[in-house]
């Protein structure tokens, strides 16, 4: 026996609040009074649905028809288009920071999983501001197929990307045995504001370590000013850089935790191994292809990893020097790392 189809009630609560938000409460007992007629015996308004729970997904269709007899189907076009915009709740989901098109139609599939217990979404990147998202078993009704369309266009929209095009190009209501949709997008320069400034918070109170840190800081906005300009080569010849000069600074780092042994030592270099591996897959990646996605990624790993690292372990091990009077001498550099510094 087939398991019923369901949906979070954040699905239909979302859909809800467009309607109320559009034609007050007098619209939505309308839209109740025909929904009963449709067959709706589902919660009575919208304080009663907890977002969290299921509700059967005929509850969904019923409410889609509603509103598109009720209404009109601009309206419905226009709530599925603006559903990402109005649903506050989606970025503390599953976005953790700044969305791409790459990383929503990439993800498609589990996005897909945390709202409904039925079918699979696929999402593929085909080139540069275009891409695929194929369904399998996720639509009962043609009504659904073209709330994803909109719902699909207006997703890519939120994320800031312009001249956004979504085509309906595979139905399983036309006689096709999967939904394909094509979505193309104007792919334009992306400025990244993520510049790490020095300041008093980023401090250790060791010289020196504060001292490479400058330089490391330096390195990263470097990075960052490559990723803008989109120039693969200067941005591989500057990741290349970049782990030259941490495998420097991490060593000087180690020489000391080991000739006063310092009792966090491995968890510390651990983190530095981390980083290493980062590098040297992002340098792989990056001469494969620069996209958007590798952007967002790269900077958001070097931003977050530096700041929490600075403030977190290399404190740590800053405090322990500190609280000891313990010393670090200024270390001398390799000659090409200081030329190639002073180039930057």
């Amino acid at each position: 026996m087939e398991k019923e189809r369901l949906c979070r009630g954040g699905i239909y609560f979302t859909r809800i609040k467009y309607v109320k938000e559009k034609y007050g409460t007098s619209g939505m007992s309308r839209l109740y009074e025909r929904m009963k007629r449709y067959g709706y015996n589902g919660p009575a308004s919208e304080e009663e649905i907890k977002i969290a729970d299921w509700y059967p997904q005929k509850y969904d269709l019923i409410f889609l028809k509603a509103v598109k007899d009720e209404f009109g189907e601009r309206v419905l076009k226009n709530m599925g288009r603006a559903v990402p915009k109005i649903n506050a709740g989606m970025q503390s989901t599953f976005l953790k920071w700044d969305p791409t098109p790459e990383e929503l139609i990439k993800n498609s599939g589990r996005y897909w999983s945390i709202f409904y217990n039925f079918g699979k979404l696929e999402g593929k990147i085909m080139q540069q501001g275009e891409g695929i998202i194929r369904g399998y078993g996720i639509s009962e009704d043609p009504i659904f197929c073209e709330l994803l369309t909109n719902y699909f266009q207006g997703l890519v929209e939120w994320t800031g990307a312009k001249d956004v095009n979504v085509e309906h190009i595979k139905c399983v209501h036309r006689g096709d045995g999967v939904e394909e949709w094509v979505i193309r997008w104007k792919t334009e320069k992306i400025e990244n504001k993520r510049e790490i400034k020095w300041d008093d918070s980023l401090a250790s109170g060791v010289d020196e370590i504060d001292r490479q840190h400058k330089y490391f800081i330096k390195i990263l906005n470097e990075i960052n000013e490559n990723i803008n300009e989109g120039d693969k080569n200067s941005l591989i010849s500057v990741l290349h850089f970049m782990d030259y000069y941490a495998h420097w600074h991490f060593s000087s780092e180690e020489k000391y935790m080991k000739m006063y042994n310092y009792p966090d030592f491995e968890k510390h270099h651990e983190q530095h191994e981390k980083f290493y591996r980062y590098t040297q897959d992002t340098i792989k990646k990056a001469s494969e292809r620069v996209d958007n996605d590798l952007i967002f990624s790269v900077n958001k790993y070097l931003v977050d990893w530096l700041i929490n690292h600075i403030m977190g372990e290399d404190k740590k091990f800053a405090h322990f020097m500190r609280t000891r009077n313990l010393v670090m001498s200024e270390e001398k550099m390799p000659e090409e790392i200081e030329r190639k510094l002073n180039s930057l």
